[in-house]
């Protein structure tokens, strides 16, 4: 059986991580309107997406982060961006 403790635990840590995810979605639009300009949701997207995935991916492999993991949270934004 599940303890009161951990479900408590689970609920901070999500909420700390929601709140990580919005950061960094808002921080991965903001490279794209850099590399893309005012107008980047215009602009080839995928170049834009390429452009900001240069930057990112070595930030966070750098800082120790998998690989595999860092390619699916860049999908995940451009998800994201791409449906706003």
């Amino acid at each position: 059986m599940i303890t009161q403790e951990l479900t408590d635990q689970v609920r901070t840590e999500v909420k700390r991580l929601k709140e990580v995810q919005d950061q960094f979605l808002q921080t991965y639009k903001r490279y794209c309107a850099h590399f893309g300009g005012s107008e980047w949701r215009k602009a080839e997207m995928e170049m834009v997406f390429h452009r900001v995935r240069q930057e990112v991916i070595p930030l966070m492999e750098g800082a120790g982060m998998d690989p595999k993991a860092v390619q699916a949270l860049c999908a995940w934004a451009e998800k994201l961006l791409m449906n706003r």
